[in-house]
């Protein structure tokens, strides 16, 4: 089967177990297509990031495309159907899918980004402005060394995009359904409810720290923090680990720590959620100990040159008209859009990503190729 040259480099891309935050040669492969087309390449190196910076023009306006070569864990690899990194192209319901670990999240999208400039640029070697590309190998965790350190480095050095565009997973059904033109921020918070250790033979000389726990659990989901704006969805609660007990079945665990996961909307401030969680435990007579971390901040870009030239290029390539969303994932976007950088998301379909038999449609990866060639000519050219 003849493939493109969009998935013939995700095929080699995925077959490099990139596990975050190691990069693993990724982008060294983008580098050997990159620089014979006259790109300036930067390696930035810190605390074991890896993060590739190519620039290719001069000037104004500038297109930054933005992904990562990290991908998460596989897990369990029993439970996959193929080799996690085989990289094979597979049919699925009689359609081509590039099958593996990050195919989806993201080196599908980066193999789409990284084809289309190379076409746009191939025919258009003295085009206007600057096309750009960044790359980092520690988006899947922590980001510690990678795209804040590397926006940092542009702004020192006066290189602040115009436009930046994210080859995330942002389809929700349909390829071309949705662009993302906004996530909500990312908050953490460890919290550990206290009750009183005892045998559980003898409960009137205990008090269940779960049990106390779980009427938090339902205390919040009772009480929704808000119910969405006309942009964002509403403030989201979860709870992502939960750990309680000694090991031993006759023993009532005296505490139980929750990890917690909210993604907040622009009606909130990491300060207003945690008021409101505080204010349920004390409702509640809920003893514990709290802490919070916010890990990202909401963005969003209501409008501009940049989603009517995806919009435009969606509705040439695949018919549909997209919407306009900001569920799902927060991404690295949240570091690029405080510059006035106008940031949008636009990639495939989002529902297989981190999960076992990850996957993306080699049609699509051939659609969002065209997509950002036509995109990058009406922002360029015009």
């Amino acid at each position: 089967m003849d493939i493109s040259n969009t998935a013939k480099l995700a095929q080699k891309l995925v077959r490099i177990p990139s596990v975050t935050p190691n990069d693993n040669g990724c982008q060294e492969i983008v580098k050997d297509i990159l620089k014979p087309l006259g790109f300036t390449c930067y390696t930035i190196e810190e605390q074991g990031t890896t993060n590739l910076l190519a620039l290719h023009g001069h000037g104004a306006p500038f297109t930054l495309f933005l992904g990562h070569t990290d991908v998460v864990p596989t897990g369990d690899e029993s439970a996959w159907e193929h080799p996690p990194f085989c990289g094979d192209i597979i049919e699925y319901d009689g359609e081509p899918y590039l099958y593996g670990r990050g195919s989806s999240d993201m080196k599908g999208g980066d193999a789409a980004m990284i084809m289309a400039m190379h076409e746009y640029i191939s025919a258009n070697q003295n085009h206007r402005g600057t096309i750009g590309l960044l790359l980092t190998s520690n988006e899947e965790g922590d980001a510690v060394g990678g795209t804040p350190y590397v926006i940092d480095y542009m702004q020192q050095r006066h290189m602040i995009p115009d436009y930046c565009i994210i080859g995330e997973c942002s389809c929700d059904n349909v390829f071309g359904d949705s662009i993302k033109n906004g996530r909500r921020g990312d908050l953490n918070a460890t919290i550990v409810v206290k009750g009183i250790q005892g045998h559980a033979a003898l409960e009137q000389y205990a008090k269940n720290s779960v049990f106390e726990a779980s009427r938090f659990i339902n205390l919040m989901l009772e009480n929704p923090i808000d119910n969405g704006t006309a942009f964002f969805p509403p403030t989201s609660f979860q709870v992502s680990n939960i750990k309680a007990g000694t090991g031993a079945d006759n023993v009532i665990p005296g505490s139980c720590t929750l990890r917690c996961n909210f993604r907040w909307n622009d009606l909130q401030t990491p300060e207003s959620i945690e008021q409101h969680v505080r204010s349920i435990a004390k409702q509640a007579d809920i003893d514990c100990e709290m802490d919070f971390r916010e890990e990202g901040k909401p963005f969003l870009t209501k409008d501009g040159k940049l989603i009517d030239a995806l919009y435009h290029a969606i509705e040439e390539v695949t018919g549909l008209s997209p919407d306009l969303g900001t569920s799902g994932g927060t991404s690295d976007g949240r570091f690029v859009r405080p510059l006035g950088t106008e940031t949008v998301e636009f990639g495939p379909i989002s529902s297989r990503i981190h999960k076992v038999d990850e996957r993306v449609s080699v049609k699509d990866l051939d659609a969002l190729t065209s997509i950002y060639v036509k995109a990058l000519h009406e922002l360029m050219d015009k």
